[in-house]
């Protein structure tokens, strides 16, 4: 988890659903629009952030690809019932990220932007699921998806530059 503190919002902002009969019910109606909000998050990305296509690495392309797979995944365990871990996939994806010294603003930036295709996939379903209490499933959607986006942007910050700081010291040993 990022710190206690975002842990603990994330976790209430995902009791809120709970309480509201959004999780896990929700969950069947989020693996029916897996595919298209892939397509949708990727498209957006790649329109709003020109370091991924600037990049000449050939794996930024791939592996954002795949980020974003893992990103989809965890919502829809986490709003199945999932209980919440400490985001290993996105230390690893700052750790390589670092290691290809992609830019970290560029990453943020995917998270931020990611976090409206996200967010609209997820309303969609909760509000599909329960449709009498649409305000109050609106709020607290959009209440998780905000826990959500910054927990994984103080993850992905923190262990960014972290292993930024290490390459570095490695390459001064050298």
């Amino acid at each position: 988890m990022a710190t206690p503190e975002e842990g603990k919002a994330l976790a209430r902002s995902l009791a809120a659903l709970v309480k509201l009969g959004v999780v896990p019910g929700i969950a069947a109606l989020l693996d029916k629009g897996t595919v298209d909000v892939a397509r949708r998050l990727q498209k957006t990305l790649l329109a709003e952030i020109a370091a991924f296509t600037a990049s000449g690495n050939p794996d930024v392309l791939p592996e954002l690809a795949r980020h974003a797979g893992e990103h989809i995944t965890e919502l829809r365990r986490l709003l199945a019932g999932g209980a919440l871990r400490d985001f290993e996939f996105v230390r690893a994806h700052a750790r390589r990220r670092a290691g290809q010294r992609f830019p970290l603003e560029a990453m943020l930036h995917a998270y931020r932007s990611g976090h409206k295709v996200l967010s609209q996939w997820i309303s969609e379903a909760a509000i599909a699921a329960k449709p009498r209490s649409r305000a109050d499933i609106a709020a607290a959607v959009a209440a998780f998806s905000i826990e959500y986006t910054d927990a994984v942007s103080i993850v992905l910050a923190a262990e960014y530059v972290a292993q930024t700081r290490a390459l570095a010291e490695a390459e001064g040993d050298q």
